[in-house]
């Protein structure tokens, strides 16, 4: 063992020492400054999806929910969205989540599910665009596949109501073909004419050719000069084998 030679006041005095001399060499920069908390917009259900997320093996025939955290250039996992400085996931109550971006008309709940949504911003020289594969299908198996869409509107800088977006495409494309003369591929188109700020439900149904397809939506705003926002809703289970 070793032993303890000095007295205790001389080992008081150095370890006073020593604290000081390590208190005068820390600057301001060495402070830690704690991390803003993360908030997540309350409408969105949050809820761990393993089998989606990728952790889990994936069910015959599976899409990607849309509900997820809303922002700016957000988007769930496994989609695409074409312009993510305008293209966002959204709540049914404001564009990205933002509070200051109230849609004029909140939208209700889709058929489809609750959660967040995906909008992909129109104007007049481009149309939003949003796609994502639907995984795992078995060749030959029937299968069915719903999602929800709509449009809404914010207030334009004079405080009066923007537009709303004119149409949306759905199509749905073999992955390995997405030519448009394929007979396999289909299109949906909705107009939006006397469906404003509400949600139009539809489906596709189709044998799986290979086990990959392509969902890809689209707004539409001919000749508009204002942005319009069209949405797409996906919810859980959206893809359903029919016997």
């Amino acid at each position: 063992m070793v032993k303890i030679t000095k007295s205790l006041s001389f080992m008081a005095s150095a370890a006073c020492l020593s604290t000081m001399l390590f208190m005068s060499s820390c600057s301001k920069e060495d402070a830690v400054t704690p991390s803003p908390e993360v908030t997540v917009n309350e409408s969105s259900s949050l809820k761990t999806n393993l089998i989606g997320s990728g952790y889990g093996i994936t069910p015959d025939g599976y899409l990607q929910p849309t509900d997820g955290p809303t922002c700016l250039g957000c988007k769930p996992s496994y989609w695409y969205i074409k312009v993510p400085s305008r293209d966002a996931t959204s709540s049914l109550t404001a564009y990205a989540g933002n509070s200051f971006k109230k849609w004029v008309k909140p939208l209700p709940v889709p058929s489809t599910g609750s959660g967040s949504i995906l909008t992909v911003v129109n104007d007049s020289k481009m149309s939003g665009e949003a796609f994502c594969d639907i995984k795992k299908l078995v060749i030959g198996q029937k299968y069915k596949v719903t999602f929800s869409v709509s449009t809404t509107n914010l207030s334009g800088p004079n405080g009066q109501p923007g537009p709303y977006a004119e149409k949306a495409y759905v199509r749905l494309q073999e992955s390995i073909n997405q030519h448009p003369d394929n007979i396999n591929n289909q299109e949906k188109v909705f107009d939006f004419t006397n469906k404003k700020a509400q949600w139009i439900t539809e489906s596709f149904t189709f044998t799986a050719n290979s086990d990959r397809y392509l969902l890809r939506f689209q707004g539409w705003s001919y000749g508009q000069a204002q942005l319009t926002y069209t949405n797409i809703h996906v919810g859980e289970n959206a893809v359903q084998k029919i016997n």
